[in-house]
């Protein structure tokens, strides 16, 4: 299994690509659900580790055309693994994937794919019957063409989902609408429609301020996952501690000094001894001062989860190796690894 940081964003020129229905017979085989899925997280995972791998390269001084290439390499999987997602079903990935592919359109000025994809995409849900994931990807749309500056065909767009959101009863994708827009009829002239849009959005924002609110999902307390182990002078350290009453796995800081980043990572022991770092997992920072000593970060929830935000893959190191802390920067601006230091294994 590669490790990715979950950091690295996609980018880049997409073609589409044509796959079979679920269940269909590759190569004289059936492909199950779950390996349609894993297939498809395969190629973004590998091709967003080359995106994180040009970066490095950039950073390091290199041209940073090599971004735009490893971009082109990330759009052509992430281009084939929404057909992956279409195909098992997968509608929560198959959603986050083409507003990412459309996102990524938008920045490199590819208006024409912008406007192909989501019209594309609304008819997908029309044809499943969802009215609520036709209308917000037509709202998508007329988001997409507003950052392209294309205003006008944004207002056509977006005036057509506020009829359908009306019809529809979603009144809090309403509300957004005829706020965005009221701040495109400003730019078009258009005041009075303008302020008649902000009165109806202010209206119906009221009414939803008086409909009880929905119950937040539940989400498990934190453990310490069975790959960690705490290095002896790394300055910070698992423990569960009771957190809004419940027993929570957190980092916390038993050094001198205010921590300010932490990144974790995966760990081998070398031939003498010495911690050998394999793999970054995740970073994460707080600014002004950071976590001060005695205080925590809270990790375990991310480093519990899936590797990536497209695939079901858990995040962990390969074999032997144990999950710790690979690096801290402390308040001051000196810097803690663990590369090379003294490995005990309790």
């Amino acid at each position: 299994m590669k490790i990715v940081s979950p950091h690295f964003f996609i980018l880049g020129l997409l073609s589409l690509t044509l796959l079979p229905q679920p269940g269909a017979v590759v190569n004289g085989q059936q492909r199950s659900r779950e390996e349609i899925l894993k297939e498809a997280g395969r190629l973004v995972t590998d091709a967003e580790r080359k995106k994180g791998e040009a970066y490095k390269k950039v950073q390091a001084g290199g041209d940073r055309k090599l971004i735009l290439e490893s971009e082109k390499v990330v759009a052509e999987s992430l281009e084939k693994a929404i057909e992956l997602w279409r195909e098992a079903r997968h509608d929560a990935r198959l959603r986050n994937g083409v507003e990412e592919l459309t996102r990524i359109y938008s920045v490199i000025g590819e208006y024409d794919r912008v406007v192909d994809r989501l019209t594309r995409e609304a008819e997908y849900w029309q044809e499943r019957g969802d009215v609520a994931e036709q209308v917000h990807t037509l709202y998508l749309l007329g988001i997409r063409q507003m950052q392209m500056k294309r205003e006008a065909s944004s207002i056509e767009t977006l005036e057509r989902v506020s009829a359908m959101s009306r019809s529809a009863g979603l009144r809090s994708l309403e509300a957004n609408l005829l706020t965005t827009l009221a701040s495109l009829y400003d730019k078009a002239g258009r005041l009075k429609e303008a302020e008649s849009n902000r009165q109806t959005a202010k209206e119906l924002w009221a009414i939803l301020s008086t409909e009880p609110a929905k119950p937040p999902a539940r989400v498990p307390p934190a453990t310490i996952p069975d790959q960690w182990v705490d290095l002896p002078t790394a300055p910070a350290a698992a423990e569960y501690r009771v957190i809004a009453g419940v027993n929570e796995a957190v980092l916390v800081n038993r050094s001198s000094k205010g921590i300010e980043f932490v990144s974790f990572g995966c760990v081998a022991l070398g031939g003498d001894k010495k911690t050998r770092v394999l793999d970054g997992l995740v970073g994460m920072g707080l600014n002004h001062g950071g976590v001060r000593p005695g205080s925590y970060y809270q990790p375990f929830t991310k480093l519990n989860g899936p590797l990536n935000g497209w695939t079901d893959e858990k995040m962990g190191c390969e074999g032997a190796a144990k999950m710790t802390l690979i690096e801290a920067r402390f308040d001051d601006g000196s810097v803690w690894k663990a590369g090379g230091i003294d490995w005990v294994v309790p």
